[in-house]
């Protein structure tokens, strides 16, 4: 009973253990599957390699502006968005012809255009471009498998200049009006012809936005290289153009503002005029200085709510900043727009902060280049280039106190001179607001002039904002994998496919198929391990004369050594010894499922005992299907159920077989109650009578799942052995059949392994050798 503790955690340690070594099993047993796998998918992949269209790529390098400010990185970005575009890719689309598709295998070196482009709704169909014996070029459209002509011209009107027609543009060559002949095209849908261009190109763009490379694929190398040539020289174009526009609109908004600033200062040097013809008087030095002090009082009433407004911006955007996609490198630009802000700089403090965050900023990027964020010392300069940020954006929110005192300030002291000016003669007072007003539009004006003269000298001073740094060349080798890669390719996916076919084979197999499964799932030690019977020449067993075949091939008479001899004599063995104090000699074999070799090995071992000289009985102690009769072609009546029924004597029952030392008792004759007659007194009478007699006696019974016959009799023999057979048993069924055993009084031994590819005894021929 204590051999029969393994139903305990066997759940848990089924989930838990994986045998690799199972695994690596199934890929050798199904290797010529996986080979199989790995040859016909090597073979797919060589058929789609010899027929695929080879792909060439090239590309071209444009090199941008560096911008160090963030709305420079934001225009980089605008202008990548603008090459992905929808708007670009029609433009390109258009102003390159690429809705037009040759026909018959014919080049781009061969087209007949000279020139040509479509607008962005070219009439899509079959176009037939011939020409006749007269000179004449006719363009048709294919309509019903009719050509219907759309246009006629000169031929040489045609290649002197441009011709519109169904919304697209051409130009013929000269070399195309040699001779008569015909030229068949295609003008495809324009928005199929966009969506192609925009899946061919692809647009990489380096971390500073500085460089962009463009990349594109087809499958004619020759002209592959001039189109990406076209559109970069296209993308730098309307990049330039957007340029232009954007200068042109802020140029002519400071002509307008200029304008009017110019007849403000006409205006209030006219009045002055007028006012000095009618009252000619001069202002004393003491007046000049109210006069001074009104104008910088009121220049610092217009700059502070300015500057006031602008830090306050500044401010608010910072608080702002934790909401963005990257707060930290936000903040970042803040504080230094805040470090640098014009009402600022002249303050001590903010100079001295300044130049702290400047060389802390200095040292993390040197240590940066060589060391991850992690390191402590980068920690250490983060921190301190944090708290010197907070310090400037304390002074900033302090100095925005600062200036709306000022401003107080200013307001007080522009009353007071408004008061003494008061005290000054009318006509006096009206000079002095005349040529306030004169020095106000005079700034104005200035500012606006020295604005536009800055854009005149930078229109003459051009820098290159964008340009083509390498164009591309010609590709001498397509981006396809060659033959050999998609060869190993194909050969490696068919070898990943099968071995993931075996692993789920194995996976989903719950059969034992090695000893040691038997022992980690059943708990129970394997006495013997049988080899796989080779029944190549002998498709039955149930005769006489092929049972003989099969003794010789297992035990010969002779002794000669065989692997299923050896199995056999090392299961006698295990037997002889599994019971320290005395010997077996009553033994019971089992199965847990039908065809698993139970009556096979029972007869087998039955020899092997007999060899030994040891006075052998074999009982075929399954009263519902016994078949041992057949096997050693002997009489089926009587046999046991006669004994048990009371209707015959032992010695009546025992039958002498071919082999030596070997006795056998049939299944006898069909009983209604066969668990009932091995459970009878008859049945110990017969066990007393019987081991008077012979010294070793064998039970072959019903297997586990169709009877309790084995139970019921198990009950009354010394040992118990279940016969399983290897890839065939399942380990779920043997578990829950081997469990009634734990409520009886029953000693079961060990299991034995039909069919088992690994043998328990070792290097038996070497020694027979």
């Amino acid at each position: 009973m204590e051999d029969l503790d393994f139903l305990q955690g066997t759940g848990e340690e089924e989930a838990l253990q994986i045998d690799f070594g199972k695994f690596l099993r199934g890929f050798w047993k199904r290797k010529f599957i996986i080979a199989f796998f790995a040859i016909v998918s090597a073979g797919y992949f060589y058929w789609q390699a010899k027929n695929e269209v080879p792909i060439y790529s090239t590309y071209v390098t444009i090199k941008t502006k560096e911008f160090t400010s963030e709305s420079g990185a934001i225009l980089s970005r605008g202008r990548q968005a603008e090459l992905r575009s929808r708007s670009f890719s029609e433009r390109v689309t258009a102003q390159m012809g690429l809705a037009l598709k040759l026909g018959g295998g014919i080049s781009e070196d061969q087209s007949p255009f000279a020139e040509f482009f479509t607008s962005n709704h070219p009439v899509p169909g079959r176009y037939s471009l011939r020409v006749s014996n007269a000179g004449i070029c006719y363009l048709s459209i294919f309509q019903s498998s009719q050509a219907v002509v759309v246009d006629s011209l000169s031929i040489w009107d045609a290649v002197e200049s441009t011709h519109d027609v169904n919304g697209f543009t051409f130009r013929l060559k000269p070399e195309f009006v040699n001779r008569p002949h015909e030229f068949i095209f295609q003008i495809k849908p324009f928005e199929r012809a966009v969506s192609e261009f925009k899946s061919s190109i692809t647009a990489e763009v380096n971390k500073n936005g500085t460089i962009m490379v463009l990349t594109m694929r087809g499958t004619d190398p020759t002209n592959l290289a001039e189109k990406i040539n076209q559109i970069a020289d296209v993308y730098v174009q309307e990049t330039l153009k957007l340029k232009d526009r954007d200068v042109n609109s802020y140029r002519r908004r400071l002509m307008a503002s200029l304008e009017i600033a110019e007849e403000k200062v006409r205006e209030t040097d006219e009045a002055l005029r007028e006012f000095n013809r009618r009252y000619p008087l001069s202002l004393t030095a003491a007046k000049n200085a109210i006069v001074d002090e009104l104008q910088t009082c009121n220049r610092t009433l217009r700059e502070i709510p300015d500057q006031r407004q602008q830090l306050s911006q500044l401010l608010d955007r910072l608080q702002q900043s934790t909401s963005g996609t990257d707060p930290e490198r936000y903040r970042r630009l803040i504080v230094r727009q805040l470090a640098h802000f014009t009402a600022m700089a002249r303050e001590p403090a903010l100079a001295l902060l300044r130049d702290q965050l400047e060389d802390q900023e200095s040292r993390y990027a040197l240590l940066y280049k060589d060391y991850s964020t992690d390191y402590p010392p980068l920690t250490e300069l983060n921190t301190q280039i944090r708290e010197t940020q907070d310090n400037i954006i304390a002074f900033a929110s302090n100095f925005r106190n600062t200036l709306a005192e000022r401003e107080t300030e200013a307001r007080s002291k522009l009353e007071e001179i408004e008061m003494r000016m008061q005290k000054l003669p009318d006509d006096e007072y009206r000079l002095v607001d005349l040529q306030r007003n004169k020095k106000i539009a005079e700034e104005q004006y200035n500012s606006l002039l020295e604005k536009i003269s800055k854009m005149d000298i930078s229109d003459v001073v051009v820098e290159d904002e964008i340009a083509i740094l390498d164009r591309a060349i010609r590709p001498t080798s397509p981006i396809n994998p060659s033959k050999k890669q998609k060869i190993f390719i194909g050969a490696g996916l068919g070898l990943i496919l099968g071995m993931a076919l075996s692993l789920g084979l194995d996976i989903a197999d719950r059969s034992l198929r090695t000893p040691e499964e038997v022992e980690k799932y059943l708990k129970l030690p394997v006495m013997g391990a049988i080899p796989v019977v080779n029944f190549k020449d002998i498709p039955e067993y149930h005769d006489f004369e092929k049972a003989k075949q099969i003794d010789r091939q297992l035990v010969t008479h002779d002794y000669s050594p065989t692997p299923i001899g050896e199995a056999y004599r090392s299961l006698r063995t295990h037997l002889m010894f599994s019971r320290k104090n005395e010997r077996i000699r009553t033994l019971l074999l089992t199965s847990v499922a039908p065809e698993e070799g139970k009556s096979f090995t029972a007869s087998n071992l039955a020899i092997i005992f007999a060899q030994q000289r040891s006075n052998t009985l074999l009982v075929d102690a399954d009263l519902r299907r016994g078949v041992l009769h057949n096997t050693f072609h002997m009489h089926k009546e009587p046999g046991l159920a006669n004994y048990l029924s009371n209707s015959a004597t032992l010695s009546s029952v025992v039958q002498q077989t071919h082999i030596p030392n070997l006795s056998f008792i049939s299944c006898g004759a069909l009983v209604p109650n066969p668990s009932e007659l091995l459970g009878s007194l008859f049945m110990k009478r017969f066990l007393d009578e019987a081991v008077r007699k012979f010294d070793t006696i064998l039970f072959d019974t019903p297997p586990l799942e169709a009877a309790t016959d084995a139970v019921v009799l198990g009950t009354q023999v010394q040992a118990i052995v279940v016969v399983v057979r290897s890839g065939k048993t399942n380990r779920k069924l043997a578990q829950e059949r081997l469990d009634i055993f734990q409520s009886v009084p029953a000693n079961l031994v060990g299991v034995v392994m039909n069919g088992s590819e690994k043998t328990l005894v070792k290097n038996y021929s070497y020694y027979h050798y």
